[in-house]
């Protein structure tokens, strides 16, 4: 078959559908994947999977009713192009858009992934209650015709079945994008104190909450090193230079950028936080649980299914940087907890997210 993956960021193509892309060419079939990024930025990351990759322009935030149009337009040029006998969708605007041009195109297989819901869904206001009711109503008529729809989230997955956006013959649960174990490894845990977050630069990923937890634990234990990994984003929640550089003037958080490979700092912290208030299914959770760390995270959808409370971590409520900053103590009080902690998250990503058990649901049941 000639599958063609559509997403609106491209280096999540290659960061957490590399693994399945790899075992449907294994499996014979030719991968074309699509984003909004230029040829030029992708096409090598892509090859390497051994796959190809088509540039749709547009925009992943952009709400300007005339630029989505055109988005629309683009998708079916290139579905017209390419032909693929079935299209993987994901991310809400290729769900959308990619959705109404490979219907208007014919395509033969439709199969979505729902990564997580967009922030309009857990945010007040008219506008985001217009925007709400909109997605609804074009997530069904693109579901109407899927074979499948994914779902990362129990959450996402309960909602829309509650609001007839999706058939419960259509929808099937995954655990996540998983993560793969042969690449993020285990580790053993250093002797110094470290916590660590990985993680887009908005609020929504509980970047406030982190800071007032980090300068709560330094204030009784100075030695505690926080680190924060991750890059500024266009996002209508993101963080701005100027915010940013605030927090770091503080002194409570030392922050590394963006990376392309998080290892390193996931094997030097001794704990592993995301105070989220809303995710899809915690990728970064669980990335950290493969190096075998303890986790705290929130009771929010997506952030609460990763982490076993009192088995391998800590869940608090969202928005709580009090009580973010004393399960850290907690943890740091406690070696042995800690050391335990560890030791199940790295069982619990064996049974339940390693990507080649997710792989095989995702190919199992598109029938590739």
């Amino acid at each position: 078959m000639r599958i063609v993956i559509s997403a609106s960021n491209g280096k999540s193509l290659v960061n957490f559908r590399g693994s399945l892309i790899r075992e449907m060419i294994h499996r014979g079939h030719e991968v074309i994947c699509t984003s909004i990024e230029p040829l030029d930025d992708m096409k090598d990351e892509i090859n390497k999977l051994g796959a190809k990759y088509h540039c749709i322009p547009g925009t992943r935030t952009d709400i300007n009713i005339f630029s989505n149009i055109k988005m629309i337009v683009n998708f079916i040029r290139a579905y017209r192009v390419l032909k693929p006998d079935l299209c993987f969708l994901y991310m809400s605007k290729p769900v959308v858009f990619g959705g109404l041009a490979a219907i208007i195109c014919r395509i033969r297989h439709i199969v979505v992934f729902v990564t997580g819901l967009e922030v309009v869904f857990y945010s007040n206001g008219i506008k985001n209650i217009i925007l709400r009711i909109i997605l609804i109503i074009f997530f069904k008529i693109v579901h109407r015709k899927c074979d499948s729809v994914f779902f990362m989230s129990h959450d996402d997955y309960t909602k829309m079945l509650r609001w007839k956006v999706v058939k419960k013959d259509q929808a099937i649960l995954v655990n996540g994008s998983g993560v793969n174990m042969e690449h993020f490894t285990r580790k053993d845990m250093p002797e110094a104190d470290t916590v660590c977050m990985t993680a887009r630069l908005l609020w929504s990923k509980g970047i406030r909450e982190y800071a007032q937890a980090a300068e709560i634990v330094r204030i009784k234990y100075p030695w505690v090193n926080f680190l924060l990994v991750g890059g500024l984003d266009e996002n209508p929640e993101a963080l701005s230079e100027q915010e940013l550089e605030a927090i770091i003037k503080k002194g409570y958080v030392h922050y590394y950028g963006y990376k392309e490979d998080v290892r390193p700092y996931l094997e030097e912290c001794s704990i592993f936080v995301l105070p989220s208030y809303h995710e899809g299914n915690g990728r970064s959770i669980v990335e950290a649980e493969a190096v075998g760390r303890p986790v705290i995270t929130t009771t929010a959808p997506g952030c609460c299914e990763t982490v076993i409370d009192g088995y391998n971590g800590f869940l608090i409520p969202p928005k709580d940087g009090k009580a973010l900053a004393d399960k850290i103590i907690l943890l740091l009080e406690n070696k042995k907890m800690k050391m335990n902690m560890a030791e199940y998250s790295y069982q619990l990503c064996c049974e339940k997210y390693d990507v080649r058990l997710i792989n095989q649901v995702f190919i199992e049941n598109m029938k590739l």
